[in-house]
């Protein structure tokens, strides 16, 4: 039981520490600390992001597989389906992104003399998969969280489906100040659509 908790508190944790990075005030901070080398901010974000990730995954997944239901085999091959179609929408959706941005190698290659944010002008998208859903990147998550659960139906994997839905709601409202921020009233309209 005490390895549940801790699982549970350590996704928790993940997820906290994730949207404080991301956010503007903690950006602001750290640009002020840190100097020019604030081009290095989303990098390290990243890889702190990637490494706390994949150990919590191990973590994850050393615990005793304890089911919830029965292993049945065409559960199994439906989770792994809907897993799939969910990782489909995740990538078609990052499609859409400037990759070297998101990692932050972007940032790497901007002069940054005056220590000002570096933040690359975005455009809003509008079309594709975002002429449908306002944040496809979730939508796929959810999708491939239900998989994932439907593929292995054990107390481990549902204590990470329920702190990530736990937090999506969190992370949508921040994302959607963000953007409201960004793109104002385009962004509003948008919304509406």
């Amino acid at each position: 039981m005490l390895e549940y908790v801790i699982l549970f508190v350590g996704w928790a944790a993940f997820y906290a520490l994730h949207s404080l990075l991301a956010h503007q005030l903690t950006k602001n901070y750290f640009m002020k600390l840190t100097g020019s080398y604030f081009k290095f901010y989303r990098l390290v974000f990243n890889v702190i992001s990637v490494a706390y990730f994949l150990l919590l995954l191990l973590f994850q997944f050393s615990l005793p597989v304890e089911n919830f239901i029965s292993n049945i085999f065409w559960l199994r091959v439906l989770g792994g389906i809907i897993f799939i179609m969910g990782a489909t929408v995740l990538l078609t959706a990052f499609s859409n992104f400037n990759k070297a941005e998101f990692i932050g190698i972007e940032q790497l290659t901007v002069n940054n003399s005056d220590n000002k944010d570096i933040i690359v002008q975005h455009q809003l998208v509008k079309t594709g998969m975002y002429g449908y859903v306002r944040h496809p990147l979730y939508f796929g998550v959810i999708i491939m969280l239900i998989g994932a659960l439907m593929y292995f139906p054990n107390y481990s994997t549902l204590i990470f489906v329920i702190t990530t839905f736990i937090y999506l709601p969190i992370g949508v409202s921040l994302e959607e100040n963000k953007l409201v921020d960004e793109f104002g009233e385009q962004y509003l309209q948008y919304r509406k659509e």
